[in-house]
């Protein structure tokens, strides 16, 4: 029984595989080799998500583990790998833990039969969360996003259209046309489509539209994105203290509550500001 399951499902990974578009061939010679490991309890998934990496020239896989015990001891003796596919539950474990070994830079692709653990999943250096069953487009789609994992962060910002510090935008604010100045406000959260913009006067009001839009805009040597969900001005910090798991916690002029800051954001902004020594 198990055999025949496995035979359908690789006739069923081929059939896509035909179905879809091979990758560009130029791009698999020039692209980097990305290290990946792979937690995966089920056999099956295993097998089908196997099958579909063949197709990924540029994927290499270093190291595979099927149980809680076996993750920690992969992950521990190879804990720079560029992506981790990862199963959330492991013979009835969570495998969340797991993502501590790692480094912050890690990219995380969960596949599980656990969607109740979608929001949680985000908080890392998730690049997308698939519920099984994986299919070989989703798939494909999740790896273009980690194909400039290698390149510089910095020339990958460096884009034109950016505000000023000194520059104004026009908002509709409860129906009327508004002008704001970028350097006065505080910082930015999403609130699932919508962002609230909370300025250093207090005030706050939300508007339509992704957070990433204002993360494009925004002027880079004076705003940062600290979490999945809010970004900050960076000339208005108080003070930055050291957080559990390598994640940091930010205090901001005029705000009580502290904000968190992501371990994968923390390592970047420790990158992009330090001078010399460790921090």
């Amino acid at each position: 029984m198990q055999n025949k399951q496995h035979k359908l499902l690789l006739f069923f990974a081929y059939s896509q595989q035909l179905i879809s578009k091979k990758i560009n061939s130029i791009m698999s010679n020039t692209a980097n080799i990305i290290k990946t490991i792979i937690i995966e309890d089920d056999t099956s998934s295993l097998v089908l998500l196997k099958e579909f990496l063949k197709d990924f020239s540029y994927v290499e896989v270093i190291g595979e583990a099927k149980t809680i015990k076996e993750a920690e001891e992969l992950v521990k003796n190879n804990n720079n790998p560029d992506l981790l596919f990862l199963d959330i539950d492991l013979h009835g474990v969570n495998a969340l833990d797991i993502v501590k070994y790692l480094k912050p830079q890690t990219k995380i692709l969960f596949i599980t039969a656990h969607p109740e653990f979608a929001v949680k999943a985000f908080e890392y250096n998730t690049i997308d969360y698939i519920i099984k069953p994986i299919s070989f487009d989703r798939l494909k789609n999740a790896l273009s996003r980690v194909g400039g994992i290698e390149h510089d962060e910095k020339a990958e910002k460096e884009t034109t259209g950016r505000f000023a510090i000194g520059n104004m935008v026009l908002m509709n604010i409860n129906g009327e046309l508004k002008f704001i100045k970028i350097k006065e406000i505080n910082f930015i959260e999403a609130k699932g489509n919508y962002t609230t913009i909370s300025m250093q006067d207090g005030t706050s009001f939300s508007t339509y539209g992704l957070i990433k839009v204002w993360e494009d805009k925004l002027p880079i040597d004076d705003f940062f994105r600290i979490h999945r969900s809010t970004i900050v001005n960076l000339n208005n910090i108080a003070k930055i203290e050291k957080g559990t798991y390598d994640t940091g916690i930010m205090y901001l002029n005029g705000v009580s509550q502290p904000f968190e800051i992501s371990r994968n954001y923390f390592s970047q902004m420790k990158g992009k500001f330090k001078l010399t020594g460790n921090l």
